[in-house]
């Protein structure tokens, strides 16, 4: 089960929130600031990363716009963002989009 899933809805194209309620910090090494992502084509992608709230956080910044192009993402697609592969050295998770919905 990934850290973080989202079926993303129109707000998310500019900046993925999340707003789920963690019993701990999910990225609790980052807080705020710049969290590294490896997807499946091997591309490493540096998001901003801000907490708002106990329950809402926020994933930004250019290289979320172009992760959202390059990966062709729409509006009914889910992203996970999950714990990195042990193999994989240069990012600190992973994501994954599943291309369902609308």
């Amino acid at each position: 089960m990934a850290i973080l899933s989202k079926i993303l809805e129109e707000d998310d194209m500019n900046h993925l929130t999340i707003t789920d309620t963690f019993s701990t910090e999910p990225f609790a090494h980052v807080k705020c600031g710049k969290i590294k992502v490896k997807d499946e084509q091997g591309s490493i992608w540096r998001f901003e990363y801000k907490i708002k709230s106990r329950n809402k956080r926020v994933f930004s910044g250019r290289h979320w716009n172009q992760f959202l192009e390059n990966n062709r993402v729409r509006v009914g697609h889910r992203v996970d963002i999950d714990y990195k592969e042990s193999w994989c050295a240069q990012a600190d998770y992973k994501i994954e989009v599943i291309k369902t919905g609308f």
